[in-house]
């Protein structure tokens, strides 16, 4: 009885060891899935997951294989309908460029084809194959910069901002933060800023290709308190901050006559849109 005694403890800690090993991870090592393109703008990344099962009837090693191949190819489908589905400006997605051109579509081909597996597991009970997949937005191989260079010319042209003469801010700023919380603003590849006549204040397009490339041509976050994180990131310590009084078409913040003047004449004196030091604050 003894030995029985000893032993129960020892067998039930090896299976569950063993079951633990069979296990791909832990709650905290699966990566996250970001789907939701409003967050994969704020979070830098789109992530997918697939999942596929093998035939019962092939063997355990073929079986395998065929269900990490089947994951993959899900994950691959699933992060093309999310690309396809990313805004360009007002209602216009990446799909609708494509459709218009051969560049666009190529760019998003390739992208699929070369978004990175992130983590990838088997589970031995169940036989289903998991796969997760990533795009960074940002970066040389990321969304924006790839895909914002090829579509800024198909987003409509509107005339610029012509202020009233006004004396220059009190303050000297060097960043801007449009509070978008209270609108239905949407994220996309161009996020401009207008007056309420549909004059332009910020226009990514005219930001230099390169930091669009690097970074985007915004940020985005939940609270102004990380707006200006980001922005500290990039160098503004003194960051302008307006509350958007409404939307045009979703993906373009409006602002007040008072609130144009003062992100004109600040810009004047530090040239921060022309860095693209935007950050919008999502609800």
């Amino acid at each position: 009885m003894k030995k029985i005694l000893v032993m129960v403890p020892v067998m039930i800690f090896a299976f569950a060891a063993w079951a633990a090993a069979q296990t791909p991870f832990g709650t905290q090592g699966m990566p996250q899935e970001t789907r939701d393109l409003k967050q994969a703008f704020v979070k830098g990344s789109i992530v997918v997951k697939g999942e596929a099962t093998a035939d019962t009837s092939l063997p355990v090693g073929q079986r395998k294989l065929m269900a990490m191949r089947g994951a993959k190819a899900i994950a691959y489908r699933e992060i093309a309908e999310l690309l396809d589905g990313v805004a360009v400006s007002g209602e216009t997605t990446v799909k609708d460029s494509s459709t218009q051109s051969d560049i666009v579509r190529t760019m998003v081909q390739g992208m699929v084809k070369g978004a990175q597996v992130v983590n990838e597991a088997y589970d031995t009970f169940t036989g289903i194959g998991t796969v997760w997949l990533a795009i960074p937005m940002t970066g040389e191989n990321g969304i924006v910069g790839q895909l914002l260079p090829q579509v800024a010319g198909m987003v409509p042209q509107q005339p610029a901002y012509a202020p009233p003469v006004a004396p220059p801010p009190a303050a000297k700023y060097d960043g801007l933060i449009i509070d978008v919380k209270e609108q239905a603003f949407k994220p996309a590849l161009i996020n401009r800023i207008l007056t309420k006549n549909g004059e332009i204040i910020y226009d990514p397009a005219k930001v230099a290709q390169n930091i669009l490339v690097e970074r985007g041509a915004a940020e985005y976050t939940n609270d102004v308190g990380k707006a200006k994180a980001l922005l500290g990131e990039r160098g503004a310590s003194n960051p302008l901050v307006i509350k958007a009084n409404g939307v045009v078409k979703s993906t373009d913040a409006v602002v007040g006559p008072d609130d144009a003047s003062s992100i004109f004449g600040s810009n004047q004196q530090s040239n921060y849109l022309e860095g693209a030091k935007v950050v919008f604050v999502l609800k």
